[in-house]
């Protein structure tokens, strides 16, 4: 099982919905896929892979360990079980950690191909708890073609650059440079920020109901997925 981080130190670039197109392109190519929630501050994977809101909750086994929820063949443990979702999460760095050590490492996550890790903005304890403490030492970076994304993006990048994780690449998302169907146009900005870091795709921005849309079964969306995506 091969586990992969989507990071950005920007919030609101779309690195819980990438973590899902992502996860079902993968598994329309036969792969095993699992998820972790680690968003802390905003945990949603659940509410998109779930538009009827039902009520989940890891079960532990005999072996103690937990058994991931499963959602339409892509298991998932995600911080939303340990925490009340109506609730602000106000844990200093010792609770969080132990939060999102149990959700990762202490779930019986079977024969997957790959596990994905959707991390919340920042920089701070839960960045070190999943890529020092868990030694997650891939990640894919999230970013947008604007100043204040590429600005917080660097940040990333040379927190990565010290603990020694290997970045993949980065996914632009959210671009204005082309519409849905059109031929992508990478973004030159973030290639010119970025001169060691391949973009590895592109995705446009698109109307909310045509999201949801992609959501629930990715369509349009996967054409713009390159064939050997982390394979």
């Amino acid at each position: 099982m091969e586990k992969i981080a989507i990071s950005s130190t920007k919030g609101g670039v779309g690195k819980t919905s990438l973590t899902v197109l992502i996860a079902k392109h993968l598994q329309s190519k036969g792969l095993k896929i699992g998820i972790v929630d680690a968003d802390i501050y905003g945990p949603n994977i659940l509410r998109l892979l779930d538009f009827k809101n039902k009520q989940y909750e890891l079960i532990l086994k005999e072996n103690n360990l937990f058994e991931p929820v499963v959602i339409d063949g892509i298991a998932l443990s995600s911080i939303s079980f340990v925490i009340n979702q109506s609730e602000a999460v106000a844990w200093r760095g010792p609770m969080l950690s132990s939060a999102i050590k149990q959700i990762v490492t202490k779930v019986d996550w079977g024969n997957l191909d790959f596990l994905l890790i959707d991390m919340p903005p920042g920089t701070g304890d839960a960045y070190l708890t999943i890529f020092d403490e868990i030694k997650i030492k891939k990640s894919l970076l999230v970013a947008v073609d604007d100043e204040l994304s590429i600005d917080d993006l660097k940040k990333t990048d040379n927190l990565f650059n010290k603990l020694n994780v290997s970045q993949i690449g980065i996914i632009e998302n959210l671009s204005e440079k082309f519409l849905l169907g059109d031929k992508p146009i990478l973004s030159k900005k973030i290639q010119d920020e970025f001169p060691n870091h391949k973009i590895l795709f592109s995705l446009p921005r698109i109307p909310k109901s045509q999201f949801y849309n992609e959501i629930r079964k990715i369509s349009k969306l996967k054409d713009y997925f390159p064939d050997k995506l982390l394979t």
